[in-house]
Parts: C-alpha cells; sequence; structure tokens
C-alpha cells in the first residue's frame, strides 16, 4: 500500500499559477454565475451539461430538454416518443467516444428501440459545436447488455462502456450532422485527430437543415 502512495504523490506536472489566467477566469465564471441565478440553474457542472445538451438538441430536430437527474436527455415536440441520449468529446483529446456510465439492462434494452437515437456531439472548446455524430442501431443495445451482463459476472468494477466515434460510423452506420461547417471543412478536422482513418464519403455527412429526413 505505501508503494502505491509513493507513486502517486510522484505523478503530476506542477507550475506556477498563471495570475492573468487566474484573473480572467474568475471574471468569466462571474459572468456564468449570473446566468446560472437568471434560470435558477445553480450547479455548474448540471448548468453546463443541460445548456450543451439543448445545443445538440436543437440542431438535430429535439426541441425538449429534460430538467430531471433521470431519463434521456431530449424528446421530440411534435412526436411522440422519441428521444435522444447525448454524448460529449472534446475535439483535442486523443480519442472520440460516447461513455456509458453506471448502465442498466433496462438502458441497454432501450437503445435497442426505434424510439432512441444517440448523438456523440465533439466540442471545440467551451462553447464550439464542431459537428455531431448520430444515429440509432439496435446492435448497440445488444452490446450494452452484453457489457452489463459481463459487469454483473463480476469482470469489472463498474457498469461503464464506451464506444468509439470510429466505431459508430463504420459499425453501426451512423451519420455526421456538419453544424455550421462545411463537409470538407469536418473531413478534414477528422483526419487530423485519425490520420489512419481514410477520408469519409460525402453520403455520410447530413446537413443541420435536412436532419428532418434521417432522425423520424
Amino acid at each position: 500500500m505505501q508503494n502505491n502512495n509513493v507513486e502517486l504523490f510522484e505523478k503530476g506536472n506542477f507550475l506556477q499559477i498563471d495570475e492573468n489566467f487566474l484573473q480572467e477566469g474568475v471574471l468569466a465564471l462571474r459572468e456564468l454565475q449570473k446566468i446560472q441565478e437568471r434560470y435558477n440553474k445553480n450547479d455548474t457542472d448540471t448548468f453546463v451539461n443541460e445548456l450543451r445538451d439543448q445545443i445538440v438538441g436543437k440542431t438535430l430536430g429535439f426541441n425538449l430538454i429534460n430538467v430531471d437527474k433521470h431519463g434521456f436527455d431530449c424528446k421530440m415536440a411534435n412526436k411522440k416518443d422519441i428521444f435522444l441520449e447525448v454524448k460529449a468529446a472534446s475535439f483535442s483529446s486523443s480519442s472520440w467516444g460516447a461513455t456509458f456510465n453506471d448502465t442498466t439492462i433496462e438502458k441497454a434494452n432501450c437503445f435497442k428501440s426505434k424510439k432512441l437515437y444517440l448523438a456523440l456531439a465533439i466540442w471545440k472548446g467551451a462553447s464550439e459545436l464542431l459537428f455531431i455524430c448520430f444515429g440509432q442501431n439496435k446492435k448497440i443495445g445488444e452490446y450494452l447488455e452484453e457489457k452489463v451482463n459481463w459487469f454483473k459476472a463480476g469482470h469489472t468494477v463498474r457498469s461503464t462502456q464506451t464506444i468509439s466515434f470510429s466505431e459508430l460510423i463504420t459499425k453501426y452506420n451512423f451519420k455526421i450532422c456538419t453544424v455550421d461547417r462545411t463537409v470538407d471543412d469536418i473531413k478534414l478536422l477528422i483526419h487530423e485527430r485519425y490520420k489512419k482513418m481514410q477520408l469519409l464519403s460525402d453520403d455520410l455527412f447530413v446537413n443541420k437543415y435536412d436532419i428532418d429526413n434521417y432522425i423520424k
């Protein structure tokens, strides 16, 4: 146990606090807090997640946001029982993936249904939504169910699964919503992160104004 503690104490990269960063960051947080107070969104993590979910949901045509802790993130207002689960990844991350935390059999079964879509949103910084990988495939539910059963059998400590961006495209036939950039721009961004991945074909890309043809 002591050896493990020593290893932890040796980790990290400690730098002198940047006073300019600190002052500008505090000013930005104060502006954020004003919006939180105005809309009674006091938990910061929940506030940011809900705001991002709203951006993704609106882009894909889901106009109802879930403000409860449980349930899926968004729902269509004009269609009965069509839901959206939103996942997020940072463009600067070494890999992109949709991570499912504390998955249950019930939730896994929902992903087998035509009622539920999955979106992996790729963000640059705090606010710029670059593109959205979206779709549905019952094989995702089957994969999650298999992993939950693996967890229940005692093979893992926590029921957490990740499906990579490349798997969503190549294995589960997801599309890419370009949001505000051109198809060529998004292709180059993807290739920048996945240099081994060939440039994707144009038919994988969907303009946000045509999204109704793909989510029904």
